[in-house]
């Protein structure tokens, strides 16, 4: 089960809701047992960055990590630097190398990261609902139909200007 959100950028999400969310980091969160949390990214958070190209570990695997520190970079057209969402023993999945494309297909069944920690740091975190609600305002939202340029006023003007343009071989 999860929750649905209909029309962000075109599609309808289901968001699960048998883990926590960081709306700000993009990421979410799932408590595999009492000391190991999987982390990974939300479909609106790759919806929005475009295609995952790379993903790079920012720290060693196996080290010690705190709440908060930048710990993994995520290449899409855009860089996304993630932080951790609890203290603990960062230890990565086996298989960095295909991780971008396995992300892209199924946001929710690839795990990022994992953090090792019996602290519960992840409390504060949103429910699915509680997710949803903060995408009510994004730029994914704004844009039900996933138009190209989105809904920024300046692209609108740019995609706007080019479809306009009447252009003829001399």
């Amino acid at each position: 089960m999860g929750v649905r959100f209909e029309n962000f950028l075109g599609r309808e999400l289901v968001l699960p809701d048998d883990r926590s969310y960081d709306p700000a980091e993009g990421l979410w969160i799932k408590r595999e047992d009492t000391a190991k949390l999987a982390v990974g990214i939300t479909e609106p958070t790759v919806l929005m960055g475009g295609t995952v190209r790379e993903v790079e570990l920012l720290v060693e695997d196996g080290s010690e990590v705190s709440k908060g520190e930048t710990v993994i970079l995520v290449l899409t057209s855009k860089l996304k630097y993630i932080a951790a969402p609890a203290s603990g023993r960062l230890v990565s999945p086996k298989d960095l190398g295909s991780l971008p494309e396995k992300i892209v297909k199924d946001p929710y069944g690839s795990t990022l990261f994992y953090i090792l920690s019996e602290k519960d740091e992840i409390s504060d975190l949103l429910d699915a609902s509680g997710y949803a609600s903060t995408l009510k305002d994004s730029d994914g939202a704004r844009n039900p139909g996933g138009h190209k340029g989105g809904v920024s006023p300046t692209c609108k003007a740019v995609y706007m200007a080019i479809g306009e343009q009447n252009i003829t071989k001399k």
